[in-house]
């Protein structure tokens, strides 16, 4: 499954294709996505001004001149490539995870735009669009989710405040989206080894220094996925 540094990476290559860009039309070829692509989804898409691709933990945003959004989640095997009209690509995946090239099947939807189009790829089909009418639905959207590792209010003092009087092992705390975001099971590893701390070991007895090196690290280790990437 894509974890925060990849749909980074997929933001990033996003945003420098289609910001400011317009979309000429949306070919629908399954909507049985996790959840169903709705009917208006190519009048939504069409004819709108995208002013630019952000992010939140796992899902992509895109952003619409009219203050409306599209969530894409990518789900466990979900891919996004870029096809440029009249030329052959190299490569096509907006990341670097599952295949460089466009597959022959599972292409499900097509943004079209004038010179490229963009196309979502899915085997599994765990991934989704939702479409959100207004700012304040995006921010509900979210509610559910804690903090990203670099959001500057994942600092010691909610970590210490989170793990008050819980008895689950870090681990579990790192791959539990309400109390940071963006983190899976590999870079949870990652992270507790680098922070030399088991784990199993549960939070309650974890003491400050280790609860500021999972921060720190947290941090260091999903940059340096995003650089590397």
């Amino acid at each position: 499954m894509p974890e925060l540094p990849e749909v980074e990476i997929v933001r990033q290559s996003l945003d420098k294709k289609i910001k400011q860009k317009k979309v000429k039309k949306v070919i629908i070829r399954n909507r049985n996505l996790r959840f169903k692509i709705p009917f208006n989804f190519k009048s939504y898409f069409k004819n709108k001004k995208i002013i630019k691709v952000g992010r939140f933990s796992k899902y992509l945003i895109i952003y619409f001149s009219q203050g409306s959004y599209c969530l894409i989640h990518l789900g466990m095997s979900g891919t996004i490539h870029i096809v440029e009209n009249k030329i052959i690509n190299k490569f096509t995946n907006s990341s670097f995870y599952n295949s460089l090239f466009l597959p022959k099947k599972h292409n499900h939807v097509e943004i079209i735009f004038d010179n490229f189009k963009i196309i979502y790829n899915d085997p599994r089909r765990f991934g989704f669009f939702q479409l959100i009418k207004s700012s304040l639905d995006l921010k509900k959207r979210f509610n559910h989710l804690g903090p990203e590792p670099f959001d500057p209010s994942f600092d010691l003092t909610y970590v210490s405040n989170f793990f008050k009087g819980k008895n689950k092992d870090i681990k579990s705390f790192l791959l539990d989206q309400k109390f940071v975001s963006g983190i899976g099971n590999i870079y949870a590893s990652e992270i507790l080894f680098l922070s030399k701390i088991n784990p199993f070991k549960k939070v309650g007895l974890l003491n400050k220094k280790e609860c500021q090196k999972i921060i720190s690290n947290s941090k260091k280790i999903l940059l340096k996925a995003i650089v590397k990437g």
